[in-house]
Parts: C-alpha cells; sequence; structure tokens
C-alpha cells in the first residue's frame, strides 16, 4: 500500500474529540499510513512504532537533512524555546478543562518534540509549540472492512502572526514531498518488523 494524501472529509466524517478541541486551527494536512491493523493489534500498539519510527527518520536520508537544518535554525533565531507541558494556552490544558480532567491524569509529557495531549482507543493527540506555530498530530484507527482497520494522520496548524503563515507556504512543498512520504515509509517498514517479530499476522 503506498502513502496516501487523502481527503480531508475522511478524516472530518468521524466524530474525533480532535474537532471541538482544536476547532480553531487549520486542518492542513491528512495522511492515510499505510498499514493495517487486525483485530489483535490496537492503535496503542501502533503508536509505540510511531514513536520509534519518527526517531530513526533523523538519522539519516533528505528527510533527516531537513530536520537538523531546521533544529539548527530554530537555535540561531531562538525560535524553539523548551515546552512546558501543562502551559496556558496548551491543548493539553484546554483538553482538561474540557473534560474535566485533573492535569495529573493526562498522559506523561515524556521528552520528545511533541507533547501527548490525550490518548484513547481509537485517537491519539499531541501538540508542539514554537515561535512559528501552533500545531498537533492526530492519529486515529479507522475501520477498512470487517475486521480491518487502517489508520488516518491528520495535522492541524495555528501559525503565529505573518511570519509564521509565510513560515508555513515555503516549508509546504518540502513536507509534502519530502518529508511525510519519507515518515510514511519509515511507520510501514517499523511496523512490519514489529509485527514480523511479534508473530501478530497482519492481514493485507
Amino acid at each position: 500500500m503506498a502513502h496516501i494524501k487523502i481527503d480531508p472529509s475522511q478524516h472530518t466524517q468521524h466524530p474525533w474529540r480532535v474537532h471541538a478541541l482544536c476547532a480553531d486551527f487549520d486542518l492542513e494536512d491528512v495522511w492515510q499510513v499505510p498499514i493495517v491493523l487486525n483485530e489483535q493489534q490496537t492503535l496503542a500498539m501502533f503508536i509505540d512504532q510511531f514513536k520509534k519510527a519518527d526517531k530513526e527518520l533523523l538519522r539519516k536520508g533528505a528527510a533527516a537533512f531537513l530536520f537538523k537544518f531546521r533544529l539548527q535554525l530554530g537555535k540561531l533565531f531562538g525560535w524553539d524555546a523548551p515546552q512546558q507541558p501543562n502551559r496556558a494556552g496548551s491543548i493539553r490544558v484546554r483538553y482538561a478543562q474540557q473534560e474535566g480532567l485533573a492535569l495529573t491524569q493526562l498522559p506523561e509529557a515524556g521528552s520528545g518534540s511533541f507533547i501527548p495531549v490525550y490518548q484513547l482507543e481509537n485517537e491519539f493527540l499531541s501538540e508542539i509549540e514554537n515561535d512559528t506555530v501552533h500545531a498537533t498530530v492526530h492519529l486515529s484507527r479507522v475501520p477498512v472492512r470487517d475486521k480491518v482497520w487502517g489508520v488516518h494522520m491528520a495535522v492541524y496548524v495555528k501559525p503565529k502572526g505573518l511570519f509564521g503563515k509565510a513560515y508555513m507556504v515555503l516549508i509546504k512543498p518540502f513536507r509534502l514531498w519530502i518529508v511525510y512520504p519519507a515518515m510514511m515509509k519509515g511507520l510501514a517498514q517499523s511496523w512490519q518488523r514489529a509485527t514480523a517479530s511479534s508473530h501478530i499476522k497482519t492481514e493485507v
């Protein structure tokens, strides 16, 4: 299955919590991840591989070069100050307020660039914020046919000012033609290795 950028309606037709939570964000992209899940394979299993594949993406290839170049620019211009997970204005805090949860009931923030907001049976949301943009990545488990599911990845963004908007326009070709395709390929390979080593049959 090739990596596919899909119509946003395939994401918005589902009753995901992210719709209301990020109503003031723009839905930038929706991708169909090139894997399938059977009834023994949960979204949580896939998320574990997603995190591993994300790290592998930074090691080699054009996508790795772009990530490293962006990190250097961030250091040079001071775009990427450390994020406080439960800062005012974060999606984590917004979610906790919306759901009536204490901040201690939210997922562990971890040490990655993206901070998890929530993890449910069929959807997962994480966020990142810097001086250019506030963005979220939403992963969802969607039915394909009887006892077979696919995974969609949706990216929501809120550019910061005119510079943030110009930045998003500038990086769009690189995201669409280099970063996301490399990510989709890495996810497929990571998932294939994981399912093969665990002897869990993956339907096609």
